[in-house]
């Protein structure tokens, strides 16, 4: 994916709030040198990393050390996703382009690196294609694809239950979509059997988004959130307990907001509440991330727009405390973000990192930027990433000793792929 932004003097904003960084990171740390897509911060084995997206097979950094084969190269299959529980227990999702059908296909692989065999979770009468994947941290996974048939284009998903072998069977979570339109799917991973999945077709300004939850494995009824716009940027958590929370930007053609819908896995949402609007100009990237804390403080995190496109928008980040039945006021990190992700860590803790893009010597440099908060307020933010080469699309993970890890790509072209890095905190 190769993105290009307008040219933008970035300012990092520090809120009244926001308390001097309190642990500096380790310096950027190349994994390896090879062009890579998608590297996946993980909390497992103290802090990892995952790689080998659209590629033959999945590499894992155990500890962060160097990456090696997490899964077996096959010349008909490309990793489209993968995930660690607590643990280290992997899931791996691939497409097999084979004969008869096109299908989706799941490896696991426990801690030790013992790989169980290959196996197809798609309905195989039919095409399937773009997995998706979350994992919850006892095991618990959820794997979504469109999947096709002479009626259409369709959403169809299966949970692995905490230690079992294999997926159950696929369930089909949507209708058969008009004409050759195909579904936009997310997904999160609750323990116990718990998931929660959203799903949209682009039919319009005002194309519906759906919402499902699963208790025990299996999906419940079907929600409509209302403001899901032409089409919607989502990002969603389920906590231990269950609690699941959907923040959205339905982007049409005019003002975008931020909405939170909350509510309890197999039970319907409550209503929407809209925390922030800003301008029509969106960004490419992730625009929002989601994350519970141990304790089950959530956070909510946005790039709000201005009424320029691809130029990032201002962080903005909510948090609500267990129990409580609001979000507090908005914390304000930077401007000029996009590319926002979130996790939650042990007690309150929470992370947020995002990419910036600034003017240097007439070309867009990418800088990799984060921010902690281990007390009522996210620290001030640091830049990850050094000036030597570009840095895009971050990913983060918190461990449960609280040790972030950040990953990204780097690479001098400013597009989707580069070499694999890694920035830890606290350092050492």
């Amino acid at each position: 994916m190769f993105k290009t932004f307008s040219a933008v003097a970035v300012t990092l904003v520090a809120a009244a709030a926001a308390a001097p960084a309190a642990f500096a990171w380790s310096p950027p740390t190349a994994l390896s040198s090879a062009e890579e897509s998608n590297p996946l911060a993980q909390a497992a084995f103290d802090g990892s990393v995952l790689s080998g997206w659209l590629t033959p097979q999945a590499t894992l950094s155990k500890g962060l050390g160097p990456l090696r084969p997490l899964t077996a190269a096959d010349p008909y299959e490309t990793v489209w996703a993968s995930a660690l529980d607590a643990a280290g227990n992997a899931a791996v999702l691939s497409l097999r382009k084979h004969k008869p059908v096109q299908r989706v296909r799941a490896t696991l692989v426990a801690a030790d690196g013992t790989r169980g065999r290959t196996y197809t979770i798609s309905d195989n009468t039919h095409s399937a294609a773009q997995p998706h994947l979350a994992v919850a941290p006892d095991g618990t996974a959820v794997a979504a694809w469109q999947w096709h048939d002479p009626a259409g284009w369709r959403v169809q998903a299966a949970i692995r239950r905490p230690g079992a072998s294999r997926f159950d069977k696929p369930q089909n979570v949507s209708p058969p979509a008009d004409a050759r339109l195909r579904p936009s799917i997310t997904v999160a991973a609750g323990e116990g059997g718990r998931a929660a999945l959203s799903w949209q077709v682009q039919t319009g300004q005002d194309a519906p988004l759906h919402v499902v939850s699963a208790t025990d494995a299996t999906f419940g009824a079907d929600q409509v959130l209302p403001g899901g716009g032409r089409w919607a940027d989502v990002s969603m958590a389920v906590a231990p307990d269950g609690a699941v929370t959907v923040a959205y930007l339905g982007i049409a053609s005019g003002p975008v907001g931020l909405r939170v819908a909350s509510g309890t896995a197999g039970a319907p949402l409550g209503d929407p509440v809209l925390l922030s609007q800003g301008g029509k100009g969106t960004s490419s990237g992730p625009q929002s991330a989601v994350a519970i804390s141990a304790d089950g403080t959530t956070t909510v995190a946005w790039a709000k727009p201005g009424d320029r496109y691809e130029d990032g928008g201002v962080l903005e980040v909510y948090t609500r405390a267990p129990g409580a039945p609001a979000f507090g006021a908005p914390q304000t990190l930077a401007e000029a973000a996009s590319g926002i992700v979130a996790a939650g860590g042990p007690g309150s803790s929470a992370a947020v990192a995002w990419m910036t893009g600034a003017d240097r010597a007439g070309r867009l440099h990418w800088r990799v930027n984060a921010a902690l908060r281990t007390g009522s307020a996210f620290d001030a933010p640091q830049q990850l990433s050094d000036d030597t080469r570009n840095a895009l699309w971050p990913t983060i993970a918190m461990t449960p000793s609280g040790k972030t890890v950040a990953a990204w790509v780097t690479n001098t072209s400013g597009g989707g792929s580069g070499q694999p890095t890694v920035s830890v905190n606290p350092a050492g």
